[in-house]
């Protein structure tokens, strides 16, 4: 049997089994998907990446604030001392040492926020015992700026004196 051949004008159709109809539909579907959702992540990149900027500049003007107030603390703290640098037990070792036997010490105040100033109310017995009051203060190695107050001199020396403590002295 031999092959005629064919003269038909039309073109030979084949036959697409339907599952591949489905196929291509279903990855036409898959594609369209993957371009919507790379369209929304790009958006959502742009949206993070303006959100970082954002965030940048307010760490910089916070970084920038942060400086500006360790400035101003470093001014307004340079003269300031804790009660961890100079423990009170050691400033009233310290003004004990200094006082004559015929003087008493009434009451000792320590402000170390304004860098250790210190404010004694003493009592003498008299002129000469306040005398070497002041001389031992003058002397002594952790005590500066020594300042008097009003004095009452009666019978005994009444005064208020105030100082600094001088932390890097020993």
């Amino acid at each position: 049997m031999t092959r005629q051949p064919d003269f038909r004008t039309t073109p030979p159709t084949s036959r697409v089994p339907p599952w591949q109809h489905l196929a291509l539909a279903a990855c036409a579907l898959v594609a369209l998907a993957a371009a919507v959702q790379a369209y929304a992540t790009r958006d959502e990149a742009r949206g993070a990446a303006r959100r970082l900027a954002e965030v940048s500049r307010e760490v910089d003007a916070a970084r920038a604030r942060l400086q500006a107030l360790e400035a101003r603390a470093r001014v307004a703290g340079a003269g300031v001392l804790s009660p961890a640098d100079v423990p009170p037990a050691l400033v009233v070792a310290e003004v004990a040492s200094v006082l004559p036997d015929d003087v008493r010490l009434e009451r000792l105040a320590i402000d170390y926020r304004r860098g250790g100033t210190l404010e004694l109310l003493v009592v003498a017995r008299d002129a000469a015992a306040w005398d070497r009051l002041l001389q031992r203060l003058e002397k002594a190695p952790r005590i500066r700026e020594v300042e008097l107050g009003p004095e009452a001199r009666a019978a005994e020396v009444r005064s208020l004196v105030r100082a600094r403590w001088a932390a890097g002295s020993r």
